[in-house]
């Protein structure tokens, strides 16, 4: 490996690179973007506009299948419409993020506080074998992990009014209804991890999916999904670590089995249609599916090369599938 040698360019010597590898950069105060959203922030927008590798030619790293050449047609205002799409599909998916966060919160301290309220902190109340996995830091197990974690998040909510009056008033125990108040979106996740079958399956068919392992496999994938949206990375090309893999699709209600044998389970649209599925089961009243449907319809950049159905994993039609058409009751 080769230490990082390449000098700090000024905005207007980043603007004549991109023009010298063959982006037409007219038509758009050039020097002003780049100072708004940043050469590197941006090359993941302007990375699908450069040549595919040819075969013979070199490569930098393992990884690299473009070369630093772009593509005749493509402009850097059209980076720019990408990410201003990117930027409101982030900010439609945080707001289903917080339904399916909320959601998964009340129904965890439901379940599991009406059998005990201090369930959380017992392993009795808990899966055993779950529990009793090693820990991914190899200091315990499972439940251990997940003690630490909790114990951590409940240090640092310290300050707030809810938990003060309890820890003064009580002995320190946050039953389960407040405790999941404390807990960042990974935390809950980790916690229905541990909950036993019943419990994940019956929190699971509140939303209409008939197995509770299932659906943890897709809290994980929407976890990421979160996570993206928080840190604003790149969402709408992304390949996602959790996939939303094949199922059975008799776990599900028909409007979701189009994607039982998605064949890109990686890319984003599974993701969008988990949670298309899963927030008017959350709340009736949404509009989130057609708002995301225009939203793809209206928003997305015509491109040469480039749509959803290519690089989001949209299947074709994918607008009239019922899913994507939900209309809140009246």
């Amino acid at each position: 490996m080769t230490e990082y040698d390449r000098p700090h360019l000024s905005f207007e010597e980043q603007v004549a690179i991109l023009e010298s590898r063959g982006l037409d950069c007219s038509g758009c105060d050039a020097p002003s973007s780049l100072a708004k959203v940043g050469y590197y922030r941006l090359s993941a927008y302007t990375y699908p506009f450069r040549k595919p590798l040819e075969p013979g030619d070199s490569e930098e790293t393992p990884i690299q299948f473009r070369s630093a050449e772009f593509s005749a047609g493509y402009k850097l205002s059209d980076a720019l419409k990408l990410y201003d799409f990117d930027n409101s599909l982030r900010l439609l998916c945080t707001e289903a993020m917080k339904v399916v966060e909320i959601g998964l919160r009340v129904q965890i301290a439901y379940v599991l506080g009406r059998r005990d309220r201090f369930g959380y902190l017992n392993r009795e109340s808990l899966d055993e074998r779950a529990c009793n996995r090693e820990a991914p830091d190899g200091d315990g197990d499972m439940f251990d992990y997940w003690r630490r974690r909790y114990d951590r998040l409940k240090r640092q909510a310290a300050a707030e009014d809810f938990v003060r009056h309890y820890m003064l008033k009580y002995d320190g125990r946050l039953p389960i209804w407040v405790a999941v108040e404390v807990l960042d979106f990974g935390g809950v996740i980790r916690l229905f991890s541990l909950l036993n079958r019943n419990d994940q399956n019956e929190i699971a068919r509140t939303w209409g999916v008939n197995d509770g392992r299932r659906l943890h496999k897709w809290l994980l994938n929407l976890g990421t999904v979160r996570n993206i949206c928080a840190h604003h990375s790149r969402l709408w090309n992304r390949v996602l670590n959790y996939e939303i893999a094949k199922f059975p699709p008799s776990i599900v209600d028909p409007e979701l089995t189009h994607i039982a044998e998605h064949i890109f389970p990686k890319k984003l649209y599974p993701s969008l249609a988990v949670l298309a599925y899963l927030v008017p089961r959350m709340d009736a009243r949404t509009n989130w599916p057609r708002t995301l449907r225009t939203k793809i319809k209206l928003k997305f950049p015509s491109l040469i090369g480039i749509s959803p159905e290519e690089n989001m994993g949209f299947p074709s039609g994918w607008d009239e599938l019922p899913l994507w058409n939900y209309s809140p009751p009246k």
